[in-house]
């Protein structure tokens, strides 16, 4: 095994609302490539901004966030070390308890932010190998590899800017409460799945065409539907 890196050696440091501050920076630079404010973060974590502002200078003092005052942070080398570990941990874990455990993959998000805080990296190495080197995990999310490589994704595309009469494969679902999950995979809106547009309503709704029918998705549910062309 590797000598431990200079993130494994700062999380052992870190308190899990740290880790998972850190972990919520690195998804919404992931999903917008912008720089991350307060109330973005506050709203991500479901915590109140107050909290979010402590936890900023925690993160500044440790060197994991560039923070400017009154202007949105942004993760550093070190801080996105720190964050792809965390990820690694929890994609791999997914993916083990919806293909091992039996889980469904509407279920498995809250279990595994409890989980990836607590699993160390000979663990996580080891269910990659048992898992043959998985390249996604069930919501699609990329899995970084042990050397926190995340695997290059092909040119996708918001379902909610998808032009009608138009086929695409969903590649990932970016919604990580349960309630979204379940309902997307009860009409058939998984990763994998071939679907077709086929209209934007008046009321700002997307009519789309999946094997089991044709659900109605507002825009802000299209739009944590992530797709490549068919």
């Amino acid at each position: 095994m590797p000598p431990k890196s200079a993130a494994e050696t700062t999380l052992r440091e870190l308190t899990v609302a740290m880790e998972d501050a850190v972990v919520g920076i690195y998804r919404l630079q992931e999903t917008t490539g912008e720089r991350v404010s307060t109330s973005e973060l506050a709203a991500e974590l479901d915590v109140e901004p107050p909290s979010v502002s402590s936890i900023f200078s925690r993160l500044t003092d440790r060197g994991l966030i560039d923070r400017e005052p009154h202007r949105p942070v942004a993760l550093t080398e070190s801080g996105r070390e720190v964050a792809l570990r965390l990820v690694r941990n929890h994609r791999l874990l997914e993916t083990f308890l919806v293909e091992c455990l039996g889980y469904g993959w509407g279920e498995v998000h809250d279990e595994c932010d409890r989980l990836e805080h607590h699993v160390s990296r000979r663990f996580t190495t080891s269910l990659e190998s048992f898992l043959s080197n998985p390249k996604a995990d069930p919501h699609g999310d990329p899995i970084p590899d042990a050397n926190l490589d995340v695997p290059t994704e092909r040119e996708m595309v918001h379902l909610d800017t998808v032009d009608e009469d138009t086929t695409v494969t969903i590649q990932r679902i970016l919604a990580g409460d349960r309630e979204t999950l379940e309902y997307l995979a009860s009409r058939g809106l998984e990763p994998g799945d071939t679907i077709t547009v086929e209209e934007r309503t008046p009321i700002g709704l997307l009519v789309v065409s999946t094997a089991t029918g044709q659900p109605r998705l507002p825009t802000e549910t299209a739009r944590q539907i992530i797709c490549s062309s068919k």
